[in-house]
Formats: structure tokens, sequence, C-alpha cells
């Protein structure tokens, strides 16, 4: 018991230095103690993982600021760092998506990063890492999707955590890069998931059964589609309230997980990250510690979509 003490205050002390301080230290003990004591594989190479949240310039109109986004940053670390699966790294600095940077990461987790975050700020510009780059914002804008894409396509892995995935909407290929359009929110209350992929490593945390959750659930819109995704979970409408408000699908399916590839990449990504409670979900963090270990090209689990029945 004494070293796991001093296990978890190490843990603390890291993840109050990159500005965990903005929750309550009690929280930020909770989320590590439930945090796995190892990882579900070993790395077969040293993996450093990027958590992007959205930058300081959006933050202010972040509907996450204050709330999953700290929360979420104390989660991914404290994962990678008590469990010894990746070197965690936090920032909110665009300079880290030119490729020279890029390159040193082996997967990044977008945790709940909102707005057009891709597209570089006059204070950037003048920045000399993007001076080397160029002077004119939609010339370095498109550097940085290139890069992205290209480290994405060349065995990058990208995680996705809930909002993430509605940011950058003013740039189509990041919607298929990431496998949907976020169009919604219809429940934001507990409801039944269904395993998609009962035998799936991926769903191992939840040991292939289905589960219920008390979340802001998410429908999404095109590019989604089964024929082109491995969908690991979704809504089941027999066990939740389909009396909602702002429900737009007519065909009831409604994802909750999924994987694809991009290239040689490595994409996951679920709807699961709103509420604060969740980051210290035992069997949730154990979901995320998977899907990050899969991004990183560690854990192997089929993404080969299963059709468009369900």
């Amino acid at each position: 018991m004494r070293i796991s003490f001093i296990v978890i205050g190490v843990l603390l002390a890291a993840v109050f230095s990159h500005g965990a301080e903005q929750i309550p230290p009690h929280r930020a003990r909770q989320i590590a103690e439930a945090c796995p004591e190892k990882s579900t594989v070993m790395p077969r190479q040293p993996r450093r993982v990027l958590i992007w949240n959205t930058p300081a310039h959006l933050m202010e109109k972040d509907p996450h600021k204050g709330y999953c986004i700290p929360y979420g940053s104390v989660a991914f670390e404290s994962l990678g760092r008590k469990t010894g699966a990746y070197e965690p790294v936090i920032s909110d600095d665009l300079a880290v998506f030119l490729p020279d940077n890029l390159r040193r990461f082996d997967a990044i987790i977008l945790n709940n990063a909102s707005g057009p975050w891709i597209t570089p700020t006059d204070a950037d510009l003048v920045r000399e890492v993007f001076r080397k780059t160029g002077t004119d914002k939609a010339g370095v804008e498109q550097i940085l999707r290139r890069s992205l894409l290209d480290w994405a396509s060349d065995g990058g892995g990208v995680v996705i955590i809930h909002y993430a995935i509605a940011a950058n909407r003013h740039w189509p290929e990041f919607r298929e890069l990431v496998g949907a359009t976020f169009t919604g929110h219809p429940w934001n209350e507990e409801i039944g998931v269904r395993i998609d992929a009962p035998g799936d490593p991926l769903v191992a945390a939840y040991e292939g059964r289905s589960f219920r959750i008390a979340d802001e659930i998410y429908e999404y819109g095109p590019p989604y589609d089964r024929s082109r995704l491995r969908v690991l979970m979704s809504l089941d409408a027999q066990a939740t309230n389909m009396n909602v408000k702002w429900i737009t699908r007519k065909d009831g399916d409604f994802a909750l997980a999924w994987v694809k590839t991009w290239g040689k990449g490595r994409i996951f990504n679920t709807s699961f990250g709103h509420r604060t409670e969740l980051y210290w979900d035992r069997r949730l963090l154990r979901f995320y510690l998977d899907g990050i270990q899969f991004a990183c090209g560690d854990l192997d689990s089929p993404t080969e979509p299963q059709g468009a029945g369900r």
C-alpha cells in the first residue's frame, strides 16, 4: 500500500506541473488511483503521445473550458505515466503540428479540442518557428493540414475524444480523417450501450457485454458510414429513452466508438468524455488506454468494417 501511495504522489506532482491545478486535488488523486496499474500490452518501443488541448485563443469560447478538458488532461497524462505505456506531452501550441515537431509523436489524443485550431493566428505567424514556413496565413494552414494528414498516413495514430470530432469544420479532410461529422447530442442522461464487436480487444474493458453509461451522447452525420468504419459500440435503442428531442437520424444507427485507418495510420473515436465523473471510471479509463495503445501501434485490433448491416 505504501508503494501505491508513493506512485500516486509522483503522478500528482507530474500532473500538477502541467496545469492540473485547474481541478480539485482530490479529483486528480481519484483519477490517478482509478487508472490501471499496468498497460494492456507492453509497448513495442518507447512511445510519446501528444495530448492536444484547445489553443488559448479559442479556449474562451470552448464549451468544455474548465470542465472535461482539464479532467481529460489529468487522466491521459496519468494513464501514460502510471502504466508506462507512453510518455505524455500536453500542449496547446500549434507549432507541434509542424512536420519536424509532429514526427516526435507516435499518437495524438484530441482532448475535446474544439474550434478551427488548425488555422494559425496572426500571433503565430510572427513567431520564428512559423516564419520559416511563410507569412501567408492560408499557406501556413495548408502546410499544417498536410503535415497532420501525411503524419497519420505514414503510421501516426489519432484518438478523438468526444467534442474533438466537431473541430475544424471548415476543413473537409478532417472529417474524412476522423470518420464523421458531429450533428448534435440528443442525450445527456443514462443510455444503454450495445457492443458491436464483442470479441474485439478494444472492448475488453467491458468484457464484450452491453452496459449503461450516463454522458452527453452524440449522433453523427456524413461521412459516417458503417461500410467504411469498424464500429465497436453503439446506442441500444431498446434500452434508451428515444423520446428525447433533436434526434435527426432516421436509421437508428448511433455509433458511440469506432476505429478506422488512414493510410498506415490508426484512428480511434469515442463519443464518451463529457461528464467529469467519467474520468475516474475504471472501465472507461481502461477503454481509453486500449484505444491509445491501438493508436500507437502496440495493441493489435481489426480495423475492417463489419459492413453496412447492424
